[in-house]
């Protein structure tokens, strides 16, 4: 009998011990029964588990007898996902996002399916990367934003229009089979993407893209702009720098600012005269205000580049 639990872990330890290995043998807890059980009691606490998909089912609709049913059909080969339901809700901007609302039996096989690959992937993504993650949310990414601020000349957000919508298959494919070695696996993977959308009952094929929506589609989009955080890692994103090397990248002119206001302290300290000391409480005014407007770092020495991205928005500093 598999103890999801223990299974998870030792993906995740064996993943970690080796960046390179490529999982085999991923199908068989997959479509187990107790696999599946899981994956229910993990959709069905959700609100969302209540809205129907192009079947009109609800999580009403689901028991044991359907979730035997259903790994029957994943190990006799004949499960095909559902084309999602296309619904849309409003944006901030005012325009419409467009959602795809799986069935509940697909909502529970991606469920599945990510309970298996994320233990792998997790160990390959970087701590830049605060999206739909566990222990990471908005709230962490703000966080490390808010730690490099008061040393960035320049922030750039950066936002990917209509991303989930055009990842390519390929590519994203590609992705994943850098640790999947699983045929059937692979296979399911690929079904879901190209399962299509049905939208006032009229069928759409999907040629690009993960629908919102979707229980994976959130962890499948991390996974393809993956390849964008190491692309920025190369770029020295993120780099912790020595306090030597960090001091070699600052301005002249912010030196001679920060020696005039340890000398003005130093002579605050030591000075009695009250009318002295209102002088140099002035000078040291308007030397910190000086300091704050003149830059840190030399334009001539290479730039510290942070990077910090959910889901896909993103935000290079520098």
């Amino acid at each position: 009998m598999i103890n999801v639990a223990k299974e998870m872990e030792h993906l995740n330890k064996l993943a970690g011990d080796n960046q390179e290995k490529r999982f085999t043998g991923l199908w068989e807890p997959i479509t187990s029964e107790i696999w599946l059980a899981q994956a229910w009691e993990e959709i069905r606490r959700n609100t969302g588990s209540q809205t129907p998909g192009i079947d009109k089912e609800t999580a009403e609709d689901i028991d044991l007898n359907r979730i035997r049913q259903l790994s029957k059909k994943l190990h006799d080969g004949v499960y095909r996902p559902q084309s999602v339901r296309r619904v849309y809700i409003p944006k901030s901007n005012g325009k419409l996002r467009p959602l795809g609302i799986p069935t509940i039996e697909d909502r529970i096989v991606q469920q599945a399916l990510r309970m298996v690959l994320e233990p792998v992937f997790e160990t390959d993504f970087l701590p830049c990367s605060h999206g739909f993650r566990q222990g990471h949310s908005p709230h962490t990414a703000l966080r490390d934003v808010a730690r490099m601020y008061p040393r960035v000349s320049w922030v750039v957000e950066g936002d990917i229009v209509g991303c989930f919508d055009n990842i390519p298959h390929n590519g994203l494919l590609q992705a994943v089979a850098r640790r999947i070695m699983d045929g059937q696996v692979m296979s399911l993977v690929s079904a879901f993407l190209k399962a299509g959308y049905m939208e006032n009952w009229h069928y759409h094929k999907t040629y690009s893209g993960t629908p919102q929506g979707g229980i994976i589609s959130p962890f499948l989009c991390n996974i393809f702009l993956h390849q964008l955080d190491k692309y920025m890692e190369t770029l020295g994103a993120n780099r912790v720098q020595t306090s030597k090397e960090s001091n070699l990248r600052r301005s002249n002119e912010h030196r001679k600012i920060e020696s005039a206001i340890t000398r003005t302290r130093a002579k605050l300290r030591n000075s009695p005269d009250r009318q002295v000391r209102r002088e140099l409480l002035d000078q040291l005014l308007g030397l910190e205000k000086e300091r704050g407007q003149t830059p840190y770092y030399d334009a001539r020495h290479h730039t510290k580049l942070g990077y910090v991205r959910y889901a896909d928005d993103c935000v290079p500093r520098a």
